[in-house]
């Protein structure tokens, strides 16, 4: 007889947690030679490996490596045999409004899905974030991002919306913008919004705002005698290290570099 796992609940060891009124995220850890027993989870969840290794029971038996993301759909059975090593896991649930406000009708898959490792890069953001500071890392944006790129979506040829949702990224730095905050105010589903934005400008809308904002910040290195604390907040930054970080990955320079230069 399977063991039902309620709400929140896991096997192992919860090293640290977060979590909001869609999601819950969590680091389990598990012992040497871990049997766990037949079970399920009342939520559906995706699971990443972090380290360690495990046998996958249930139909058949998968054999899960370190880096490989599992999708277990709520009420699916299965048992879990942890090798030798220590694990440890990444757990990210969708809470039933989480569900609700965030997915179309059916686009979560139905039965147990294995990716294998690095194919959703935004998870692995979401892992390092959350390993790095866990009580700052809310997983909307990572998660609606999954979600965009598992639905089948058509996406129209003409986005009357997607104008405007541009505007809202180039103009408004004075708020970090979700893909949520955004649909919302242009009318569209939040996941329609991040697959179509992602078709038609080649990049998530957080990449895209992260873009619009260095270009804030290098079009103030021109125009103002700002320090580069200011532009920092200005272009709507975090802090300078954040402006410092992607300046450079845009830029191949940091903005005190790039001043120097111009003042050269």
């Amino acid at each position: 007889m399977s063991i039902i796992l309620s709400p929140g609940r896991y096997f192992g060891k919860e090293q640290q947690f977060n979590e909001n009124a869609f999601f819950k995220l969590n680091i389990t850890a598990y012992q040497p030679d871990t049997h766990i027993g037949a079970h399920y989870h009342e939520n559906a969840y995706l699971s990443l490996l972090v380290a360690g290794g495990y046998h996958e029971v249930s139909r058949r038996t998968d054999e899960v490596l370190p880096g490989q993301l599992l999708f277990r759909p709520a009420g699916y059975t299965h048992a879990n045999h942890f090798r030798e090593v220590p694990g440890r896991c990444l757990n990210i649930e969708f809470k039933p409004s989480g569900i609700e406000a965030l997915t179309l009708k059916g686009s979560l898959p139905q039965q147990l899905m294995i990716y294998k490792p690095g194919v959703f890069n935004e998870l692995y953001q979401l892992l390092y974030a959350f390993l790095k500071k866990p009580a700052d890392c809310l997983p909307e944006e990572y998660i609606v991002n999954w979600l965009s790129a598992v639905t089948e979506v058509k996406i129209a040829s003409r986005l009357p919306w997607l104008t405007q949702a541009r505007e809202i990224l180039q103009n408004e730095f004075d708020t970090h913008h979700t893909i949520q905050s955004i649909a919302s105010r242009v009318f569209v589903h939040p996941i329609y919004l991040a697959r179509a934005f992602r078709e038609k400008e080649g990049m998530t809308v957080g990449a895209y705002q992260l873009k619009m904002r260095a270009e804030k910040a290098m079009e103030l290195l021109f125009t103002t005698r700002l320090p580069v604390t200011d532009i920092a907040f200005s272009a709507g930054f975090s802090d300078t290290s954040h402006l410092i970080r992607v300046f450079r990955s845009f830029y191949r320079c940091t903005p005190h570099q790039f001043r120097r230069q111009l003042n050269g």
